[in-house]
């Protein structure tokens, strides 16, 4: 029988989903099975994600051509040979070559592509190769219903943030909750047409215009109407992210154009995302403050009883990590493999997460794509970030099917907060 030894590692510039020049890189094995992964720098990224391309490049565009170089160059070489099946050796040889000098994309791209070569050669799906015998459970998905970041004027990059996300959690399967989440949504997209005259893609979500709402509590109300309208109120709920940092003017210490024009300070930015929270059905936000407010996550984490989601608070970084952990500075952290490195990484930074009693919630911004559905699978993230609709939720659907009886939801239990803590699944 041939085996599972590396015999060929491709490296390509490309452009992700999201139209952003990418990483992608394809390993064969002996034995004729082979990965394909795509890797992208994130559209809002923080100032502690460390280097996302090779050291001292700054243009994506020249960053990505220079790190498919040096995989061509001195990465491939080394991998030649080597038993894909066996991660961790193969990510200690891509570490070997410097993160630094590839770029934490680079690093993910060839890591991952290795992952899905060496399941492959065992004639194993993704989710089991990663997790074994404990993948089986299926998270919680999200549908993107609105984002858009300069409907107030505002003038910096900030990724298309804030973003709004249906979750469905209240569910026994996530076969339900995939349904209960397309029925929201077809609601959802009705209600853009009655009340703002927005036609919007169907399962893509739509920046809003500016001059459309006069502040996104508008938005809010107009999510909870189709969340009762579809009759599944303590079901679904709203997911946000909003990329707080990007409406950070550190030097004056106020957010500005987040949520509605004007300015706000950090101690009425604390007060307003608690206020919202509180009134409408708020289940998980994500980075409500700026990057280094360890303090104020964890004022936030206090008096509310929903997750709280660090992405830019700790950057896939394992320290920043214990330092919110330590401080309670929320109770989930979001995994993204393009902002750690290797395969290895991702899984030693969730586990510790689990460990100390956070939930991970798996993104698939970043080029992942259809490939963060088995990562969520494999590392039993509580939460998807932004997809499990379409082409992601189809992925989750099969994962489900091929799982049969062993399937397990996370439902209500997938979410960090006192509010999640002893409910059980309808």
């Amino acid at each position: 029988m041939k085996s599972s030894a590396i015999t060929s590692v491709s490296a390509y510039k490309v452009f992700s989903d999201r139209m952003q020049p990418a990483i992608q890189v394809v390993v064969e094995t002996q034995n004729g099975a082979y990965g394909n992964t795509i890797i992208s720098k994130g559209l809002s990224v923080g100032n502690h994600e460390g280097n996302a391309l090779p050291c001292g490049i700054d243009d994506i565009g020249m960053g990505v051509s220079v790190a498919v170089e040096e995989i061509r160059k001195h990465v491939a070489p080394i991998l030649i040979g080597m038993d894909a099946s066996r991660q961790l050796v193969c990510d200690e040889a891509i570490l070997s070559c410097g993160k630094d000098n590839l770029g934490k994309n680079a690093v993910a791209a060839i890591s991952e592509a290795i992952l899905f070569a060496g399941a492959a050669s065992l004639g194993l799906p993704v989710y089991k190769h990663l997790g074994g015998v404990r993948a089986i459970t299926l998270p919680v998905p999200a549908a993107l219903a609105a984002s858009g970041s300069n409907r107030y004027g505002n003038t910096v990059a900030c990724g298309y943030k804030p973003t709004y996300c249906f979750v469905a959690y209240g569910f026994k399967t996530y076969s339900e909750a995939s349904e209960a989440l397309w029925k929201v949504y077809m609601n959802w997209y009705d209600i853009m047409i009655e009340k703002l005259s927005i036609k919007m893609q169907p399962i893509a979500g739509m920046a809003i215009p500016k001059g459309k709402v006069a502040e996104d509590s508008v938005l809010w109300d107009l999510m909870t109407s189709a969340i009762s309208r579809s009759g599944y109120l303590g079901k679904v709920g709203i997911q946000a992210d909003f990329a707080a940092t990007c409406f950070y003017n550190r030097e004056r210490q106020v957010y500005s154009g987040l949520f509605a024009p004007g300015e706000r300070s950090r101690r009425e930015q604390i007060e307003m995302i608690v206020s919202m929270i509180n009134e409408y059905p708020f289940v998980i936000v994500e980075d409500p403050l700026e990057e280094d407010d360890f303090d104020g996550f964890a004022e936030i984490t206090k008096r509310t009883d929903i997750q709280i989601t660090c992405d830019d608070l700790v950057a896939g970084d394992i320290k920043r990590l214990e330092m919110a952990i330590g401080k309670g500075a929320g109770n989930a952290v979001r995994i993204a493999a393009g902002q750690i490195g290797t395969t290895s990484e991702m899984m030693a930074l969730s586990l510790y997460a689990v460990e100390k009693g956070f939930g991970i919630v798996l993104c698939g911004e970043r080029g992942e794509g259809i490939n963060a559905c088995d990562y969520a699978v494999g590392l039993n993230a509580g939460s998807a970030h932004e997809y499990g609709m379409c082409y992601s939720g189809n992925r989750l659907l099969q994962i489900e099917s091929e799982l049969g009886h062993r399937a397990r939801f996370s439902g209500r239990y997938g979410i960090k907060g006192h509010k999640f803590k002893y409910s059980t699944a309808e």
